[in-house]
């Protein structure tokens, strides 16, 4: 274009064009960022106590886990003895629970039918069968006592279901 064609053309309105663009625009703001935190008390101490609740039961567990650490040691022992595994040492892996579960003093000195009467008192159903507590009771005491082969895996099984289900006299199980 050259300045006799500018010149030809007539002036622009005052109305020509976008309104909006002339003068007086302001950008528009976004909202400020959304805070996750809680903002009232109320939220805070209901924060608090489920902490406190869920930190309560840690610990909890973790004294249960560490009070139940000799189940744990004698079931392992019941599997190391395998299908080789005698009454006596069955026996002397029911006594070491028995005396941690309980006391030294009221353990230890338990022999024959007492041991068996004790071992029955201290869970709810009756997991031993005659046979396998007349086993235990007198074993250790007699040198000729000779288990029949296919009752040791059944001693062995409610030896294992006796450490998992006994009453524990020093905390809960």
């Amino acid at each position: 274009m050259t300045a006799a064609a500018d010149a030809s053309l007539p002036p622009l309105p005052d109305l020509f064009g976008n309104p909006l663009l002339r003068g007086e625009l302001h950008e528009v703001l976004s909202p400020g960022t959304i805070d996750w935190l809680p903002q009232t008390l109320g939220w805070k101490l209901s924060a608090a106590l489920v902490l406190l609740w869920l930190g309560r039961s840690l610990w909890r567990r973790g004294r249960t886990w560490l009070r139940n650490r000799y189940r744990r040691e004698a079931q392992r022992r019941l599997m190391a003895l395998g299908p080789a595994a005698s009454v006596t040492a069955v026996n002397e892996i029911l006594k070491i629970a028995a005396m941690t579960a309980a006391s030294r003093r009221e353990v230890a000195s338990l022999t024959g039918a007492d041991w068996c009467q004790w071992l029955r008192a201290r869970t709810d159903p009756d997991i031993f069968s005659d046979g396998s507590l007349s086993a235990l009771g007198n074993a250790p005491y007699d040198p000729d006592f000779a288990l029949p082969a296919h009752c040791l895996p059944d001693l062995l099984d409610e030896a294992r279901r006796w450490l998992a289900q006994h009453r524990d006299d020093h905390g809960p199980t």
